[in-house]
């Protein structure tokens, strides 16, 4: 007797198994402009390859060295890609900010639209960014921390937005989650810094790494045309006020938090 149920399921596999198949090919397309020439920074956690209209950010596989030596921190490597996914999609959804699409997802890597500018990823090129560009970039990025301390954070506590809620970041051993900001400091009761957080900082949403070779320029170097790298975005006190202390690397980026309020608990 003919099982249409039977043949609907069989069906269904045949399209499964089709979808799957494209994914792979399309996989393979990408994975096939992934060349040398394109990278213009040494592998560390990942191959970064920049195209003409596109970026791909590739995963080093477990037993690869990054650049001289660097051995990827591979028990998290997964989870800062997820996590970098939820906070493109979060802050898609609450903020402005001029953020890459996501344009694909594939076996062991991402590929993002590339967004047109300038990185600052070079002493020679900041060199370049006139006092008053560089105070309009920074009013500029300080209006983003704004917009990102407004998204409600679901826990009040020091998460990540993947399940485990860990937070990702080098200055951070312990990495939480954390229920609150009195469990973190006094966590870090020790550290230089992080111990001087004010207790009742609310935790507000963060990129967590304002490093100018985040933030895209526009070719003129009049503004920010995008902002990148969202891996360890996550619900910090005072928007990772303390950690920008502890990691800016930039004359005058020291001075990006200054004039800013967060919410108290």
């Amino acid at each position: 007797m003919f099982d249409k149920g039977q043949f609907t399921f069989t069906s269904r596999g045949v399209e499964n198994r089709s979808a799957t198949m494209a994914l792979a090919s399309r996989d393979q397309e990408y994975l096939r402009e992934c060349q040398e020439q394109d990278m213009p920074v040494p592998p560390f956690d990942r191959y970064i390859y920049v195209l003409p209209s596109h970026v791909i950010k590739k995963r080093l596989s477990i037993g690869e060295t990054g650049y001289e030596g660097h051995v990827p921190d591979f028990a998290t490597l997964v989870s800062r890609d997820k996590n970098e996914l939820k906070a493109l999609g979060l802050v898609r959804k609450y903020t402005n900010i001029p953020v890459p699409r996501i344009l694909h997802q594939g076996e062991g890597f991402n590929v993002f639209e590339r967004i047109q500018g300038v990185t600052v990823n070079e002493g020679p090129i900041w060199d370049r960014v006139s006092p008053r560009q560089r105070e309009a970039i920074r009013l500029q990025v300080q209006g983003y921390i704004k917009e990102l301390s407004a998204i409600p954070n679901p826990t009040n506590g020091i998460s990540s937005l993947v399940s485990s809620g860990e937070v990702f970041h080098i200055q951070l051993p312990e990495r939480g989650p954390f229920t609150s900001t009195k469990e973190f400091v006094a966590t870090y009761a020790d550290h230089e810094v992080l111990s001087t957080i004010p207790l009742d900082s609310q935790p507000v949403f963060s990129h967590l790494d304002w490093d100018l070779s985040n933030i895209i320029l526009h070719p003129n170097l009049d503004g920010v045309a995008g902002v990148i790298d969202w891996e360890r975005a996550c619900f910090f006190p005072e928007g990772g006020r303390s950690i920008h202390q502890m990691c800016h690397q930039w004359d005058g980026w020291e001075k990006l938090f200054d004039g800013l309020d967060f919410p108290h608990v």
